[in-house]
């Protein structure tokens, strides 16, 4: 699998992928990611066109469900009595966060699947990200959701972990000395719990992932596993602090049936990259990239991320973010999916003629 600039212009980076031959009789089949490009759905202003946009959306959507139809393909997905969570990436706001206009598809997907306006939530934690990124509160489309700092985690939904978190302002029990105690030598309070949204864990029952292609100076890459797990969680900092930069607890976390067995899919927007400074948007380090990808292996489409930032850092000598990302390793280990690139099999499913 090889990067490079594009002939058109030296900020367009393309992933390209050899055509796989069959498996050999007996070996395991490759995880699929699905992608789609189109130049046209980003223009030098850097401006999404919804229209290419949702074309490439459904493209992917058919491609992983093997579906014709994309209500038969979102249907094949998720029922109808289902309350649907799609959970962006506001981090980049409308720099490099996930775009409106591909959640925008999603949506008319899902509704053409017979799910109502009433029971498709879009989620994040900070409602200032979502507005800054260009996201709806009038219901009219979603429901727009986010985690109120102050009775938003479901304090019946807890993980704990052998480490320590300092509390701060919006994580459960702050202030409180029930749930955490004092370090003697700091004054600061500690614990050893986090609890999960209860967004995540009461009010959706099917999610739909939507990361944007992005890193993170926290865990390497702001990818399928980072989006989900870190912004749902109170006292989350404990889990992506150096040196260990969230390996193994976004994969342990990522493993619960509260979150692995609602995620139905991963959609990740790469329209737009961000390959340094993330995730908060950091304009300086963006890249026209015209890609969604698609796949129902988050480890996979991680693993695709990382080696997609990777090459636009290397070109701008940048390090490696590889040494960040070890809990890939840890999420293939415990079998929630593939880390391993030439286990890979990257599947184009749409071309601009269409």
């Amino acid at each position: 699998m090889k990067i490079f600039p594009s002939l058109a212009s030296a900020c367009v980076f393309v992933l390209l992928v050899a055509v796989r031959p069959c498996a050999a009789a007996g070996a395991p089949a490759p995880a699929k990611v699905y992608r789609a490009v189109d130049p046209a759905a980003v223009s030098p202003s850097r401006s999404v066109n919804s229209a290419i946009a949702k074309r490439m959306v459904d493209s992917v959507v058919l491609a992983v469900t093997g579906q014709t139809d994309v209500a038969r393909a979102w249907g094949s997905l998720v029922k109808t009595s289902d309350t649907v969570g799609i959970k962006v990436a506001a981090a980049g706001g409308s720099v490099s966060g996930t775009n409106p206009q591909v959640v925008d598809a999603i949506v008319d997907g899902l509704k053409a699947a017979g799910i109502p306006a009433s029971r498709i939530v879009v989620w994040d934690r900070n409602l200032a990200d979502l507005l800054a990124a260009g996201y709806r509160r009038d219901g009219s489309r979603y429901e727009l959701r986010w985690v109120d700092p102050a009775n938003g985690y479901d304090t019946k939904a807890q993980v704990s972990a052998p480490v320590l978190g300092k509390l701060i302002w919006g994580d459960t029990g702050f202030g409180e000395k029930s749930g955490g105690r004092y370090s003697d030598r700091t004054g600061d309070q500690l614990s050893g719990k986090s609890f999960y949204s209860k967004v995540l864990s009461r009010e959706v029952t099917k999610i739909i992932n939507v990361p944007s292609l992005t890193d993170s100076f926290l865990t390497g890459i702001n990818g399928a596993l980072a989006n989900i797990v870190l912004p749902n969680l109170d006292n989350w900092r404990r889990f992506a602090k150096p040196p260990s930069h969230g390996d193994p607890y976004l994969a342990e976390i990522y493993a619960d049936a509260i979150i692995r067995d609602k995620v139905v899919l991963t959609i990740m927007d790469g329209l737009i990259l961000q390959y340094a400074g993330g995730p908060p948007a950091n304009p300086g380090f963006l890249l026209d990239h015209f890609t969604i990808y698609a796949s129902l292996d988050p480890v996979a489409i991680d693993a695709i991320a990382l080696l997609v930032l990777d090459e636009a850092r290397k070109a701008s000598k940048l390090p490696s973010l590889v040494p960040m990302c070890g809990w890939l390793e840890s999420a293939e280990a415990i079998g929630l999916g593939t880390r391993a690139q030439e286990r890979i099999e990257i599947v184009p499913c749409f071309s601009p003629a269409q």
